[in-house]
């Protein structure tokens, strides 16, 4: 009895101590709750990714669809021009008009005048005094014949006076109901430029909004990935100091042991050995097993924050693609003449090869003069080689329609275009001066292989008037 109770209570202690031993410090086990946080945030960043790779594509649709709407607004606002400029053309043709009709009607009211007077004075006169003047009688009998043959012909003038007087109240009425069309006009010219605002407005806020998501779930990535790094290491160090408490732990255990074992017989003495040999294999197993499977999990989470990455780029080249791409409609430079659109409506004041009387130089392209504010539009699909200033042109847009063809368009307020964007055939680019009191010009250029060209040939000119 007393050698079984000797026997099983060692037992029972190295048992304890083991469990002691055995169990994970407190202090390690909120790292790895982080760590699998972290595992977490980065999972579902992955899937922000994906979503906004999908959201990249419906953006890209989206933005083609304000491209078609911003070029019929475009051109809907170059015709309210056309039409304002011939209703302000033909307001000037009928003012003119009217004051060539009253300047005659007047002239022929004081002819009128006078001889009606003339008459009036005449016709005042008694018979009595006719007789007793000096005057033969064939002046007096011319005078009565000069009055019958004057005053029908005073009333046929004086019925035609009446009817261009009518003449006038009618043109005078066309002129008020022009200038209400013109008014009319002008208000719907507008509406349209500010339709074409808003869009414009609308397809740069969905760009800043889709590359400002993008840009912050990168930030957030290498965030998350430096964050797990600095809590792997944090539990490394943990653990190496677990290890060597629990070294010290066994080795106090060993001493113990061996002062128990001096005091026990030689075949408890070599029980005890075996299970402490034991002991030391499940240790250093249990040992391994865990550093393999942090290992496992640190290998894991590097490659997935990696996996992330690599998505959140793929997402952010989609996004710059789509933005960049041309495109499909995109068309090659045309042959035939009269395919190019009008970037601006209004007069040519000057044309290609033109000499100038001031400095002699002579003209590369030509220059259109129109409204203030007027709406400029590309004049055939191709890509944005250069927007902004340019030496003393002042803001200039740089169009390459492929095959070595490029427009030069100068003499802009602003531009709606940036380089490297896609832009089709009548999609607004950018703007006149809206300045009062000027009509602001255009200046467009064409050339083929760096050579300036006469680009009217090409141009779908339409109504607009050439002056040169």
């Amino acid at each position: 009895m007393g050698l079984t109770t000797g026997l099983i209570l060692p037992g029972l202690c190295l048992l304890a101590l083991t469990a002691v031993l055995s169990a994970p410090p407190v202090a390690a086990q909120q790292p790895a709750a982080d760590l699998q946080a972290l595992e977490r945030a980065i999972k579902e960043d992955r899937a922000r990714a994906e979503a906004l790779t999908r959201e990249a594509r419906a953006l890209a649709e989206e933005i083609g669809s304000l491209r078609q709407q911003s070029i019929a607004a475009a051109a809907r606002a170059q015709d309210l021009e056309s039409e304002i400029v011939a209703a302000e053309q033909e307001l000037d043709k009928l003012g003119s008009e009217e004051a060539a009709k009253a300047a005659d009607l007047a002239t022929r009211r004081d002819q009128l005048e006078q001889t009606l007077g003339a008459l009036q004075r005449l016709a005042l006169q008694p018979p009595e005094a006719a007789l007793s003047r000096a005057e033969q009688p064939l002046d007096s009998a011319r005078a009565a014949m000069l009055l019958r043959v004057a005053v029908p012909a005073l009333e046929a003038r004086a019925e035609t006076l009446r009817a261009e007087l009518g003449d006038l109240a009618v043109l005078r009425a066309r002129i008020a109901i022009k200038r209400d069309d013109l008014q009319t006009a002008m208000g719907a010219l507008t509406i349209e430029g500010e339709r074409l605002t808003a869009l414009l407005a609308r397809k740069d806020s969905l760009q800043e909004r889709r590359e400002s998501e993008r840009q912050e779930t990168e930030k957030r990535l290498a965030r998350l990935a430096r964050e797990a790094g600095d809590l792997r290491e944090l539990m490394e160090r943990l653990e190496a100091e677990a290890e060597a408490q629990r070294r010290l732990e066994e080795q106090r255990r060993l001493e113990e042991e061996r002062r128990l074992a001096e005091e026990r017989r030689l075949a408890e003495e070599r029980r005890l050995a075996e299970e402490r040999r034991l002991a030391e294999e499940r240790r250093l197993a249990e040992a391994e097993r865990r550093a393999a499977e942090e290992k496992r999990r640190a290998e894991t989470a590097r490659r997935e924050a990696a996996e992330a990455r690599a998505r959140a780029d793929a997402a952010a080249r989609a996004q710059q693609t789509a933005r960049q791409a041309p495109p499909r409609s995109l068309r090659p430079f045309p042959s035939d003449p009269g395919s190019l659109n009008m970037p601006m409506r209004g007069e040519i004041v000057r044309l290609y090869g033109h000499r100038s009387s001031t400095d002699g130089d002579t003209a590369q392209g030509i220059t259109i003069q129109g409204r203030p504010g007027a709406q400029i539009v590309a004049p055939f699909d191709g890509r944005v080689a250069y927007a902004g200033d340019f030496r003393g042109y002042g803001q200039i847009l740089i169009i390459d329609h492929g095959e070595r063809y490029h427009t030069i368009l100068a003499g802009l307020d602003r531009i709606d275009a940036v380089v490297g964007q896609w832009v089709l055939a009548g999609e607004p680019v950018a703007q006149m001066s809206d300045l009062a009191g000027r009509n602001p010009e255009l200046y467009l250029e064409l050339r083929r292989t760096g050579q300036a060209i006469n680009p009217l040939p090409w141009l779908a000119t339409k109504d607009d008037k050439v002056r040169g």
